[in-house]
């Protein structure tokens, strides 16, 4: 039957279970990995012999070549493969998470439930709802919130409602108070950013409104100023050029005297003497 094989890494995971299912199925077709690849065409004997290694995933199709080839069921096989690849597919979408003590956010805590969720085999939304409605100490959580909460897009609402998600995920009792305190830091972080969310948009009205008011008043000052009237010619006074221009004729003009500095009068009228040299 060839050299022993290595031991399977984890015999306890899906992964291990499908390699022991596919070498118990050679051991029992008597069958080397040679004569195994000789009856299943177009597959090796490495990629056969790796397929049982419990080191990679093998593809479904090598799974059922390998159980034809030793004229067995593939159907047994192929449930401990689809088994498997949820596992891996779950290993793949499992992020780092805190602790539960040291939750401090809402990211933290979504991250730990989505590990939750994945630890307690991804069970569906509308099994965790059917979980929480049967159940007479918890609160009915909709598949669309357990949705939402799942995929990060909202943060549990109440302590009952993280409450019942723990227990449709299969941690007991003894384990939520650690879940529970956790809740209560982040919803104590959550109001605190709402606060500071509301103070900033606050200001940033009043400043909107402060904005709005000078611009208004600097436009109605503007328009209730006159405009300055143009000076004439001369820098005249125009009330005297007003009243004179308001006159009929020339001829009510009868005699205009100016007076001088010393007092005396002068005659426009009348001809200035030539002082004689």
């Amino acid at each position: 039957m060839g050299r022993p094989e290595e031991p399977v890494p984890h015999p306890h995971r899906a992964l291990g279970r499908l390699a022991l299912g596919l070498r118990n199925t050679r051991h029992q077709a008597h069958l080397t990995y040679t004569q195994l690849a000789n009856s299943a065409p177009g597959f090796s004997r490495p990629t056969l012999q790796r397929a049982a290694s419990g080191k990679t995933l093998p593809t479904r199709e090598t799974v059922t070549a390998y159980a034809q080839a030793c004229d067995a069921d593939p159907g047994p096989l192929l449930e401990l493969w689809e088994a498997a690849a949820r596992e891996r597919a779950a290993a793949n979408l499992r992020k780092p998470a805190p602790a539960v003590r040291q939750i401090q956010d809402e990211a933290d805590m979504g991250a730990a439930l989505r590990n939750l969720h994945l630890d307690a085999g991804a069970p569906s939304c509308r099994e965790i709802e059917r979980r929480t409605r049967t159940s007479a100490d918890t609160i009915r959580v909709p598949r669309n919130t357990v949705h939402q909460i799942l995929s990060r897009q909202r943060f549990p609402s109440s302590r009952d409602q993280l409450r019942a998600l723990l227990s449709a995920l299969g941690v007991p009792v003894s384990g939520h108070e650690d879940w529970l305190r956790a809740w209560s830091r982040v919803h104590r972080r959550l109001q605190g950013d709402r606060r500071a969310a509301r103070t900033r948009k606050d200001r940033l009205q009043r400043r909107i409104n402060s904005n709005r008011l000078s611009a208004a008043y600097t436009t109605g000052l503007c328009t209730t100023i006159p405009a300055p009237r143009p000076h004439r010619p001369g820098n005249l006074d125009p009330a005297p050029v007003a009243w004179i221009t308001s006159l009929g004729s020339a001829s009510q003009i009868s005699t205009l005297t100016y007076t001088r500095p010393d007092s005396t009068t002068n005659d426009p009228t009348r001809p200035t003497p030539t002082p004689h040299l």
